[in-house]
């Protein structure tokens, strides 16, 4: 009953202001007048009902202020689950909306990857800190995102959300990149035998190895 109070407030806020009007003023004494003030709390009702359905369906409360990036944000990410969360309630700010629901997109991709590489590499050591690093690369891509996004929170100039949006879909070029390397990893491991599966020399791992090592410099020396 407490998830809806909101909404049945609503709706009897609006029947209520429609009993006032027709029985408190003589808009039943037109009929013209009477059509369009019936018009206009059936549209008053869509709409709200509309947006009370759709501030649930997002898991958000209705009149939840938009998303806002601040130092509690930073403070909660302490396991890989905290940084989707985030980046699932950014995904509700219109600012970077898409380009945050790209990053969950790329972050899931790698989790089903990940499974795969495991299964097919016998869990081999050298593969699993691979593993680790890419994940560590994309966790700090989220980071430099959220940063980003709450110097957007304060753009005042188009010109300004533009050039930091560019920033944002670098990032998630970045991911993209690191993911088609480690789909050729895949590729390569899997067409291996047990014994060159040991083999660090595999030309995929060592150029995924290399470009985890450049990412990690280039977000070494990036300003936010």
């Amino acid at each position: 009953m407490k998830k809806y109070l909101g909404q049945i407030i609503f709706n009897v806020c609006v029947a209520a202001i429609s009993v006032l009007l027709f029985g408190c003023t003589d808009l039943l004494d037109s009929a013209i007048l009477s059509i369009i003030v019936i018009i206009a709390m059936v549209a008053l009702l869509s709409w709200g009902n509309y947006f009370f359905i759709r501030a649930a369906s997002l898991g958000r409360k209705a009149f939840q202020r938009a998303y806002i990036i601040d130092e509690h944000t930073f403070e909660s990410l302490n396991q890989p689950e905290d940084y989707i969360e985030v980046m699932k309630d950014l995904k509700d700010y219109a600012p970077c909306r898409q380009e945050a629901s790209r990053l969950i997109e790329q972050w899931e991709a790698f989790q089903k990857k990940s499974v795969t590489l495991n299964a097919i590499s016998d869990g081999a050591g050298v593969y699993e800190l691979v593993n680790q690093d890419i994940q560590s690369v994309m966790l700090s891509n989220m980071m430099l995102f959220m940063k980003r996004t709450a110097i957007i929170q304060s753009a005042s100039r188009n010109g300004e959300l533009n050039m930091h949006k560019d920033y944002l879909r670098m990032l998630t070029g970045r991911n993209e990149k690191i993911l088609n390397d480690y789909t050729n990893l895949l590729i390569e491991v899997s067409q291996m035998t047990d014994s060159e599966r040991k083999n660090t020399e595999i030309k995929s791992l060592r150029l995924i190895i290399e470009s985890i090592h450049d990412y990690k410099k280039e977000m070494e020396s990036e300003d936010i």
